[in-house]
């Protein structure tokens, strides 16, 4: 109270003192500029705090003392069409207070502050502020008049008041034109867009994503085309539109898409029949920018190589980076030991998994304590994915840019009733268990769901045919994950390096072939004495099918035993998120309906296994395939099974 009562009498016994410039030593000359301008007169007052810096493109001013007006029109910010960055300092005597800044341009240059959109920007802080100036296309190519007001306690109520505390500076303003053959980057000079909508010609910065943004572009129909253009930045995205019904783009409808590598890509739709256009950017990406220019029949950059997508995991290694968080009234039950404990299973795991070719290592980071009920999250689960995201931030680590062979991990207490989930390269643990770690470090890396084809009566090709999810029982990446069970062989090729082509040959010829149990590998390899699979190619050359023989598994052992296991690759795929692998595995039930699953959905696969002295032809009459015998030691890396091929 002290304090504010001699900011008052500060106020109260002012006088004016002219602002002395950093950068110059020539004061300006109020009373001639108003004389020479048909501008309102506006000014502050007071000797407390005064405006001490103005910073935006073609402008860095600061200046010292209190004056009530001050004309800097000899100093000209140059600003785009779009969004501006600017920053705001004010200067105080002694303690800060919140102080109120309006941001007037002249858009028209009729000589008035007073037109709709002219107050471009605003914003209070009690230290500097850096805000956006929104410019419309209507003022591109003027040059004009510019003016920013700072006031104490409230926002001025227009351009032309005089008030007790604060000040008021004008400056001149170029509005340049703009190149549409060019695109700027702008994540280097304004904050990620908030809108949804793209304004014709106006470039933006997007929002980082881990999957993606979407936009609407107005007025496409009475244009006659749209070109939308990406670029900059780090990751992958693919960028999609359409244009009619349907709404935004999804995987695997017509839309238009543009998939090359990097965030650079091309998207024009010519003769759009409707008001909209819908954009998706998907991926994972960060510090991109997006254009729409209507009218236009080319993009304002070419993309580069088209994308493969992902292709392998290409590491020798993976680094888990854990965040531990708690809450005030529930703290995590996963202390730092068993945390410890449960990551060295995990390494052990990922050892035999990969025959000793692949390592895991981890850094546990200090217990985040979020210092509020768990509760006010569990009804606002948004916060709580923005507040851990920021938490994770504010400890210097990007989690969807960690680097090169990291993984960052986010363990908690169970927020509602999310589940444990991951995507490249980020894990949110809810089950701190270490078959469900391996689980998701698998989705983290690359792999979604090892799933299976459901064709009704068929193995598959029946003319109806949909993939089930989880639809492999016996794997990691199904339902095995809570009992560790075994990769499949397909999955184990993903990782660079966990297999070669000797291990599981490609058959091109007739004749019988000795396949060993691939589940009993440890760190020392295969341990296997010859080929742990194989693989055929279907008749069409479009899939590749893949045989293993899993003698382990603790619920169907029995099963498997007696047969093998045939996963197919590049049937009925189609990933739309260029951070997960190309290709997903699917099994094929060679026992279709053998169950109902009315105890539990995928049932029915537990049986999936391709018995010995039964058949399987590809639908598509590229081979014949029957096991025909077993033998070796029982449940261990010498057991095998002897596969009869016959190419059609």
């Amino acid at each position: 109270m002290k304090i504010k009562s001699t900011k008052k009498m500060l106020l109260m016994g002012s006088c004016l003192v002219p602002s002395v410039l950093a950068s110059t030593h020539l004061l300006a000359n109020n009373d001639i500029n108003l004389q020479n301008t048909n501008y309102c007169q506006s000014s502050g007052g007071g000797n407390y705090e005064h405006i001490a810096g103005v910073s935006t493109s073609g402008i860095d001013n600061l200046s010292s003392g209190q004056s009530p007006y001050t004309d800097f029109t000899h100093l000209t910010a140059q600003l785009s069409v779009g969004q501006n960055q600017i920053t705001l300092t004010p200067g105080f005597v002694n303690n800060a207070y919140t102080e109120y800044w309006s941001v007037f341009i002249d858009l028209n240059n009729d000589g008035d502050f007073s037109d709709i959109d002219e107050l471009v920007g605003s914003g209070s802080s009690r230290t500097a502020l850096t805000t956006s100036l929104d410019i419309p296309a209507s003022a591109e190519g003027i040059t004009s008049r510019m003016r920013i007001a700072m006031k104490y306690n409230s926002p001025v109520a227009n351009a032309c008041e005089n008030f007790n505390a604060g000040e008021v500076e004008d400056y001149s303003v170029h509005i340049k034109k703009r190149d549409t053959s060019q695109l700027e980057d702008m994540c280097l000079s304004q904050a990620p867009t908030e809108q949804s909508a793209l304004a014709d010609s106006i470039p933006v910065c997007v929002k980082s994503s881990s999957q993606f943004q979407s936009f609407s572009v107005p007025g496409a129909d009475s244009a006659g085309s749209v070109a939308i253009t990406t670029s900059y930045g780090q990751g992958n995205l693919t960028l999609e539109a359409r244009n009619g019904e349907g709404g935004y783009p999804r995987p695997g409808d017509d839309s238009i898409r543009s998939k090359h590598v990097g965030n650079t890509e091309c998207v024009v739709i010519t003769n759009p029949t409707k008001y909209w256009t819908n954009i998706v950017m998907r991926g994972l990406f960060k510090g991109a920018t997006i254009v729409a220019d209507l009218g236009a029949t080319s993009c304002r950059k070419e993309p580069g190589a088209i994308d493969p997508g992902n292709v392998a995991y290409e590491y020798p290694n993976v680094n888990v980076i854990i965040f531990p968080f708690s809450f005030s009234d529930t703290p995590l039950t996963w202390t730092t030991d068993q945390i410890i404990a449960d990551m060295e299973t995990v390494k052990q795991y990922y050892a035999e998994q990969s025959y000793g070719r692949f390592n895991v290592t981890w850094e546990i980071k200090p217990q985040i304590v979020i210092n509020e009920p768990k509760s006010k999250y569990d009804a606002d689960t948004k916060a709580w994915h923005q507040l851990y995201a920021d938490k994770i931030a504010e400890a210097g680590v990007d989690m969807n840019f960690p680097g090169e062979a990291n993984l960052v991990m986010m363990a908690a207490p169970q927020v509602s009733t999310i589940n444990s989930q991951a995507g490249p390269p980020f894990i949110q643990l809810y089950h701190h268990k270490p078959g469900t770690i391996a689980h998701e470090m698998g989705h983290a890396m690359g792999l979604r769901h090892s799933m299976s084809v459901e064709g009704g009566n068929h193995v598959i090709n029946s003319g109806n045919d949909s993939i089930r999810n989880y639809g492999n029982p016996h794997a990691m990446m199904g339902m095995g994950a809570h009992t560790l069970e075994e990769y499949n062989l397909m999955y184990k090729s993903y990782f660079k390096g966990w297999l070669n082509d000797q291990e599981v040959p490609l058959i091109s010829s007739s004749g019988t072939y000795r396949i060993y149990a691939f589940d009993h590998g440890s760190s020392n390899g295969t341990n296997a004495p010859g080929s742990i699979g194989l693989r055929l190619k279907s008749g069409n050359g479009n899939y590749t099918y893949w045989l293993e023989y899993r003698t382990t598994n603790d619920r169907y052992n029995t099963n498997t035993k007696n047969g093998v296991l045939v996963n197919i690759k590049g049937y009925m795929e189609n990933e739309s998120q260029p951070s997960f692998w190309n290709h997903r595995s699917a099994l094929l039930d060679m026992t279709p309906n053998s169950k109902d699953n009315s105890r539990w959905a995928q049932e029915d696969e537990t049986d999936a296994e391709l018995a010995i002295g039964k058949s399987f032809i590809d639908p598509w009459n590229g081979f014949k395939i029957t096991p025909i015998a077993k033998g070796g030691q029982e449940d261990t890396a010498n057991a095998w099974i002897e596969v009869k091929v016959e190419m059609l």
